[in-house]
């Protein structure tokens, strides 16, 4: 009976993560095959049932509305996000030299910024938008790329130095002590050190900026009032009409629109996982 113990153990452990798998599979799936349904189809037949008659008419219609709202984004979202990882783990990493720092101004300091940070990540777009558009208007950044871009450094900087932060905090402290003792500056310390063993927290920080960028509706609806000028998740709502809606294309502009989250986190999701290992290990197996 001890022998077929780890088999079936083995077994259990690759049921439950086929079980997960088929779950997080099927509103791609839903979307996928009703996205290849007619309109007539879409309504009269079950969400999980495929098409008998598949057609790419609803993909092709949609895709001709969400090509440029779609490049925008990308545009806006895959840059954004590299620069407020990185400015955010570089934050994040002076935190860290504070809080380890013998001077308790320095600490007491740290604990302040880090407590204003923590309360602009989690403050609501709705309290600081009507500010934020006023200084867009008057730089006339509203309906631009650099207006978007403006607004979502503001938001998602912040962001990335408290998760950043996270990941800091297991930094083994010795290794630094040792490179600051041997004459290295905090600059060459943290692209020589600190990045190579947070690499992780840094993908895992990164994936998750770009899915929030990405998904965000809100501040592209305020800044942005020309439909070929918006982003992605303001093209998508658009297909939900206020008299009538075309299921089938409302699939399609989903799947659409969340093809490149997909890929991220296709390609980079093991990162993403070591990061959320590192964190739970304590650092320990950061690669």
């Amino acid at each position: 009976m001890s022998e077929f113990g780890p088999t079936v153990k083995a077994f259990l452990h690759q049921l439950i993560l086929a079980i997960f798998v088929v779950i997080w599979l099927i509103p791609i799936y839903a979307m996928v095959i009703n996205g290849l349904k007619s309109e007539f189809d879409v309504t009269s037949t079950p969400v999980f049932i495929p098409p008998l008659h598949p057609s790419l008419t609803a993909f092709a219609a949609v895709w001709s509305q969400l090509d440029v709202p779609l490049l925008n984004s990308v545009i806006v979202v895959i840059p954004v996000s590299l620069v407020a990882t990185f400015i955010g783990a570089m934050a994040a990493y002076y935190f860290y030299l504070l809080s380890v720092s013998k001077r308790r101004s320095l600490n007491f300091m740290s604990n302040t910024i880090f407590s204003l940070i923590a309360l602009a990540t989690f403050m609501p777009y709705q309290a600081v938008i009507i500010p934020l558009t006023r200084i867009e208007a008057n730089w006339g950044l509203l309906n631009t790329y650099g207006g978007a871009i403006f607004a979502f450094i503001l938001f998602y900087i912040p962001t990335a130095a408290l998760l950043m932060s996270m990941f800091m905090a297991v930094l083994p402290r010795d290794i630094i002590d040792a490179a600051r003792i041997d004459g290295s500056g905090d600059l060459r310390t943290f692209f020589r050190i600190v990045v190579p063993l947070t690499i992780p927290g840094i993908i895992s920080t990164l994936i998750f900026n770009v899915i929030e960028m990405w998904n965000n509706f809100f501040i592209p609806l305020v800044l942005f009032n020309v439909a070929k000028q918006t982003l992605i998740p303001v093209a998508v709502e658009s297909f939900t009409g206020g008299y009538g809606t075309l299921y089938n294309e409302s699939f399609a502009a989903a799947f659409l629109a969340s093809i490149i989250p997909l890929l991220i986190f296709i390609f980079l999701g093991r990162y993403f996982i070591r990061g959320l290992v590192t964190l739970g290990t304590g650092g320990k197996g950061a690669v």
